[in-house]
């Protein structure tokens, strides 16, 4: 089984535990992430009997000294300074509110177990609202247009067509075909109608647009 060592990271002094085969390789320290090359520096006779001296230390590299076999000698143990019973993000583990649905640092939502995801998406100009209501102001127009037409079909059709007049024009005045033409334009009014109500009122914003790249 490996001997444990201390190494000191040369740049915050800090001492970290490692295995002894980290030796000549490099490594990352935990607290100021710095990179550096473990080096070895003051090991017993035996561990140095198998390894190259080097013949100038650089300043930029590590020194590694064994680990005493006593847990109490050891300079820099770890401790429990502090517990913690909050709760935390399933995701990121950060600290979160007793009851909180979303976390607030990486949007992952406790109740779909789904993590929230970001869009970049196109502004919208003037362009765009115009032609997504076109559609709904045309309705609106085809809705008052059917409107007045059989308003002005019901109280005027009579006096523009007389009993003289040939029989394809005088059969407009009937009272069948004045039923089916109101019935007709009722029918065309309500779908217009409900769709200008869906696109001007209920949903007046244009989809957005997102950006691939």
């Amino acid at each position: 089984m490996a001997t444990p060592i201390l190494i000191v990271c040369p740049k915050c002094q800090k001492q970290i535990k490692a295995p002894e085969n980290a030796l000549g390789k490099k490594v990352r320290c935990k607290f100021c992430q710095a990179v550096f090359v473990v080096r070895a520096r003051g090991r017993s006779p035996a561990v140095r009997g198998n390894e190259k001296k080097s013949a100038k230390p650089s300043t930029d590299k590590a020194t590694a000294k064994p680990v005493p076999d006593d847990e109490d000698n050891d300079p820099s143990p770890y401790r429990l300074v502090e517990i913690s019973l909050a709760p935390r993000c399933p995701d990121c583990a950060n600290e979160i509110e007793e009851g909180q649905v979303i976390c607030l640092h990486c949007g992952y939502n406790m109740r779909t177990r789904e993590k929230a995801k970001t869009r970049k998406v196109y502004d919208q100009t003037f362009k765009d609202y115009f032609f997504w209501l076109l559609p709904g102001i045309a309705c609106a127009l085809v809705v008052f247009s059917l409107l007045g037409f059989n308003i002005w079909y019901l109280l005027k059709i009579n006096d523009l067509i007389s009993e003289n007049d040939a029989w394809y024009l005088y059969v407009w005045r009937s009272g069948h075909i004045k039923l089916w033409v109101v019935i007709i334009s009722l029918f065309c009014m309500w779908y217009a109608g409900k769709f200008a109500v869906k696109r001007l009122i209920l949903n007046p914003k244009p989809p957005e647009i997102e950006k691939l790249k």
